[in-house]
């Protein structure tokens, strides 16, 4: 497989947990995608949210993400080891995506242990402690790995901005950078720079993600030709300073022996040729946001591939691994199986897979792998779905107290048209209390229904 080069523009306005996030949302064209992440979080903060909004500064445009949580609420660093690893499992993570993440926690613990001269056991942390955290750390494990990142590309980034002046932490206030980012950037001697802003841009987290995933640090950007591109930006006002960072990904130009990497500008990607590439279900006539209907605007929208291909000579039990292959790296939303006839009166089966356009040559590559078949066929199509949001229901057994996730989907007039219990969260309260599942399932949705009706 080519390795792929990824360039990290972080000289404008430096790095944090949620602009990474942001990028890499935008690099996929999923908003939703971190929903997953967020929803394995609820265990431990029924309040956490996080929603995207589009933001364009001048001719750039990307995603700015929002994240509403318990700010009051710290983690020791065994407990926020804890929740990191639950989640991970939780997300069933590869082990290079679950490695990275526990690499860029230690870093920040190395940093903030170091910073206070101080054993990691006995840290007590501020901001670092937050679930901000586990969300920004395990976020862009599970992103870079839905965008196909993850061991087969290089990370090259930009001298990182850090900024200047002072700010407000829960320790008082700090000169920029703070101490742990300062250990971090001493420690593996990454080039920076001041930058025009006059506030902290470098964040530990941001600093920490970067140092992790980097391979090389270069001075130019001149000769990487970029292939796709996602822009991140931060929730701070930096004034005259556009508060965003890029992530591109696409190949260095071997034009000089200084390895410097070009601006990142965007060009249409290259597609394998053995795609058969359908007429898009959206161009035929006008699309549903062309025509801005009422019934648009009380759904949520989206646009996603159907990738299909006919299958007559595949054994059972290659037909059932593709599942665990499109779905257990969230590559696909669903895997559908069609038995059917074809060619010379053979029984064979339809192999139908719905997902976001980005992983569809990826989605292509696994089909034509697993499946030998020759080639796949897609179509674009427009979406429109219930409103979805997760709560967490507390359940009190034997004065024991159980938290449960419940899927909440509403109508195009605000009702509440299904209301499914997390099944995992339903096993685990059930092998704990001996109470059958389909007792606790209703029990459960009862609950969930009083407290959002």
């Amino acid at each position: 497989m080519t390795e792929k080069t990824v360039l990290l523009d972080v000289r404008t306005a430096g790095a944090s947990g949620d602009m990474f996030l942001s990028a890499l949302l935008d690099l996929l064209g999923d908003p939703e995608a971190l929903v997953p992440v967020a929803a394995s979080l609820l265990i431990y903060d029924p309040t956490i949210r996080v929603s995207t909004e589009q933001v364009s500064v001048g001719d750039v445009s990307g995603i700015r993400l929002h994240v509403q949580a318990d700010r009051g609420l710290r983690l020791s660093p065994e407990a926020i080891r804890e929740v990191l690893k639950g989640v991970c499992e939780e997300l069933e993570l590869t082990s290079t995506a679950t490695s990275l993440a526990n690499k860029i926690l230690d870093e920040i613990l190395q940093a903030e242990s170091r910073a206070h001269d101080m054993p990691i056991e006995q840290l007590h942390l501020h901001e670092t402690g937050s679930l901000d955290t586990v969300l920004d750390i395990v976020g862009t494990a599970y992103l870079l790995e839905r965008a196909g990142l993850l061991g087969n590309a290089r990370f090259v980034s930009t001298p990182v901005a850090v900024g200047s002046g002072t700010i407000k932490t829960e320790h008082g206030d700090l000169e920029v950078p703070v101490p742990a980012v300062a250990e971090i950037l001493v420690t593996h001697d990454i080039p920076f720079e001041k930058g025009d802003a006059k506030t902290e841009v470098l964040t530990p987290t941001g600093a920490a993600i970067l140092v992790t995933l980097v391979n090389e640090f270069v001075d130019s950007i001149e000769s990487f030709e970029a292939i796709e591109e996602g822009v991140g930006f931060g929730t701070r006002d930096l004034g005259n300073v556009p508060n965003m960072m890029r992530i591109a990904v696409g190949r260095m130009a071997h034009a000089s022996p200084e390895k410097t990497v070009s601006e990142p500008k965007r060009v249409e990607p290259e597609v394998e040729p053995q795609i058969e590439r359908a007429p898009s279900q959206s161009t035929a006539g006008p699309t549903i946001a062309e025509e801005e209907s009422d019934v648009q605007r009380a759904w949520e929208t989206d646009e996603v591939v159907v990738i299909e291909a006919n299958v007559d000579d595949v054994d059972g039990e290659a037909i059932g691994n593709i599942f665990d292959a499109l779905l257990s790296d969230a590559l696909a939303y669903d895997v559908v199986m069609i038995p059917a006839y074809g060619k010379k009166n053979r029984p064979c089966y339809v192999v139908k897979v719905i997902a976001a356009e980005s992983q569809l040559d990826r989605i292509a590559e696994i089909m034509v792998r697993h499946l030998g078949t020759l080639g796949v066929r897609y179509t674009k199509w427009n979406r429109l779905k219930a409103v979805r949001e997760v709560i967490v229901c507390r359940l009190e057994i034997d004065d024991k107290e159980y938290m449960v996730r419940v899927k909440i989907s509403r109508g195009p007039d605000g009702s509440i048209v299904n209301i499914k219990p997390e099944a995992d969260d339903i096993v685990r309260v059930s092998a704990e209390t001996g109470i059958p599942v389909r007792e606790l399932k209703p029990r459960v949705a009862m609950q969930a229904f009083a407290v959002t009706e």
